[in-house]
């Protein structure tokens, strides 16, 4: 096996990625992006990808198209072309989905979380508990033209009549319906019924089936369910045209969800290394949680959680308090929406102010709060969490979406993810900056070898390790000494409560480490001394001495003094202070182009300003854009 490229579908951008044996195994070698021409005017999303391999083919050199504009494949003996494409999408609106289960707690549980790792909509659940009639149920079908309907229960050898019995209202439902509104049929229930679902649906509509998901009270099977849900995304792609059809043909198993690819690499890393592991990607338009916790994956996936075309559905979602309480200034609910909804509206468009780069965080920090928020019930099922919301042990910490890994800074991305999760103990965090895991999801079906050694070879960008304080430190009062030992010298620093201090250890480069904790009532992952040796990252070693869950303050100048010191910590930077306009809650005044339109109108003359709008704009972009400058610098 030789090259083999990798191509996820974004809402914004098409990215790919080119892996090759080096030293006899796989690297990643090239990366390459378009924007996504899924919507108007192309509408069809092979375009953007014909420009994303042309730009990787400058790239690299090496030729990735023919004379008909079609990927070359096999990879040719003049190193033009790949073994093998993959490729995975986000884009587009979720699978629509009925679960058919017998029992909600049994087989119904284990279809959502097969689904998890899939972009589906559960748009309604049939079991035996269901008291509606068939021809209420009948309707439901109808009603909600499901695109697929996920068929569970029965455990191996069991009763099969209750089963069927269930289905049957599925089936008459399909007659009553035209064929291009038949939903597909995925089957992961009783083995044993296998060919009578697909003699059943088989002339009707298309038919998956999958291993059983449940095949004793005891045992769960999502594997396969979850690799026929991937199949199934990639046929409900392909019929909805948009060029993926065309994608679709280019690879071995067709076009399979971005996010089932998160919930595979979690579970690798989570039962390689032994321990949890989170991995957070926030999307324009969609975003996902996968976590590995005690011996188990979960997938949360958001169709209304994202930093761009789901914006404003973002801000209706958590409300306007949990993304005001990190923002160092007042803000008005108009503004706030206003700016949600000029995102959704023009979703690839970059903060250009220090005020928009504020939102962008505070909207990112809620977006990720809200979907641990939403996974802790499914995660208390398999362990016992920590009281008061604090976050369970979990490293590496992964962080994906370009609103965390390009920040331009690796000391902004860690205080990011520090300030959104709130870990606790040593944390390594770390980025997918390439946009690797979707695609090696996809990839480990058919080069699981590939997938391993791209990992081991440095594929996550590493960010750095945090030593976060538990408890509430004293401000200002002794919470840590720290030693760091390298091979040019021996730091140590003492922090005090409610600050952050950075070692700028290089990735790289290795150090000796030996934390102590001062502060009263506190520890760092139920330890008050620590020694470790640690490898650097972008973002250095961050000692986290603000303890957990951070106090942020309620008034807004108080606010504003912890957020741009935190800031200026966490990146090794000069403070920025926050406008005294801003620390004011004073009503906006009318805008002046409305009230400048109205005199027009009206035939009235008008004085010209001192000084035109224009070029006041101007001069407070410049310095705004400054500052930010300087912020990350």
């Amino acid at each position: 096996m030789g090259a083999i490229l990798a191509a996820d579908f974004g809402s914004i951008y098409t990215r790919l990625v080119l892996l090759d044996l080096v030293d006899d195994g796989y690297r990643l070698v090239a990366q390459a992006q378009a924007r996504t021409t899924s919507g108007f005017p192309h509408q069809n999303v092979s375009v953007g990808l014909e420009r994303a391999l042309r730009e990787m083919s400058a790239v690299t050199g090496r030729a990735l198209l023919n004379e008909q504009g079609r990927l070359i494949t096999p990879e040719q003996p003049d190193r033009s072309g790949v073994d093998e494409f993959v490729a995975t999408a986000s884009v587009g609106r979720p699978l629509r989905t009925l679960l058919v289960g017998l029992v909600p707690d049994i087989s119904i549980a284990s279809g959502l979380r097969a689904a998890a790792g899939t972009y589906v909509q559960i748009v309604g659940t049939f079991s035996l508990s269901d008291t509606r009639s068939e021809e209420e149920k009948l309707n439901v079908i109808v009603s909600t033209t499901p695109d697929m309907v996920l068929i569970t229960g029965g455990t191996e050898y069991g009763a099969r009549e209750p089963l069927l019995d269930l289905i049957q209202v599925i089936h008459l439902a399909l007659k009553l319906l035209e064929r291009p509104r038949r939903p597909v049929i995925l089957y992961a229930g009783n083995s044993a019924l296998a060919p009578q679902i697909q003699a059943m649906f088989g002339d009707l509509t298309k038919v998956f089936i999958a291993p059983n998901v449940r095949p004793s009270l005891d045992d769960e099977n999502l594997d396969g369910a979850q690799l026929q849900l991937g199949l199934a995304f990639n046929a409900f792609k392909g019929n909805r045209g948009g060029g993926f059809e065309v994608v679709s043909e280019m690879t071995r198993l067709g076009v399979l969800p971005t996010a089932q690819g998160y919930n595979l690499l979690t579970e690798y890393l989570g039962k390689s290394l032994a321990q949890g592991v989170l991995a957070v990607d926030i999307g324009s338009a969609v975003s996902s949680l996968s976590a590995y916790v005690g011996d188990d994956v979960f997938t949360m996936i958001r169709t209304d959680i994202g930093q761009g075309q789901s914006a404003d559905d973002l801000l209706d979602t958590v409300g306007t308090e949990p993304v005001r309480r990190w923002l160092p200034f007042y803000i008005s609910d108009d503004e706030l929406l206003g700016y949600a909804r000029n995102k959704a509206l023009r979703p690839a468009t970059i903060p250009e102010t220090l005020r928009d780069l504020y939102i962008e965080h505070a909207l990112l920090r809620a977006g990720i709060q809200e979907l641990v928020a939403a996974s802790r019930p499914a995660w208390a099922k398999q362990i016992d969490l920590p009281p008061g919301g604090i976050l369970p042990q979990f490293d590496p910490i992964i962080g994906a979406g370009a609103t965390l890994t390009q920040t331009g800074s690796g000391g902004m991305t860690a205080l990011l993810l520090l300030d959104a999760l709130q870990p606790e103990g040593v944390t390594t965090l770390q980025t997918d900056a390439y946009g690797l895991l979707p695609v090696l999801g996809a990839l480990a079906y058919s080069q699981p070898e590939a997938v391993v050694q791209t990992i081991e070879a440095g594929g996550l960008v590493n960010i750095g390790t945090s030593f976060s304080l538990s408890g509430q430190p004293r401000l200002d009062r002794p919470a840590l000494d720290v030693k760091i030992v390298t091979d040019d010298e021996t730091v140590e620093q003492r922090i005090d409560g409610g600050h952050l201090w950075v070692y700028p250890l290089p990735s790289g480069q290795e150090a000796q480490v030996e934390v102590r904790v001062l502060a009263r009532g506190s520890s760092i992952g139920g330890k008050g001394r620590i020694k470790l040796t640690l490898e650097g990252g972008t973002g250095g070693l961050i000692f986290d001495a603000r303890g957990r869950l951070l106090p942020l303050a309620q008034d807004v100048r108080k606010r504003a003094a912890q957020m741009t010191r935190w800031l200026a910590e966490a990146t090794r930077s000069t403070p920025q202070d926050i406008p005294e306009s801003w620390l004011q809650a004073a009503d906006q005044p009318p805008a002046p182009v409305r009230a400048a339109r109205r005199l027009r109108r009206l035939g009235e003359p008008q004085e010209s300003a001192e000084t035109p709008m224009d070029d006041r704009l101007k001069e407070t972009r410049d310095q705004e854009m400054d500052d930010i400058r300087n912020a990350l610098s």
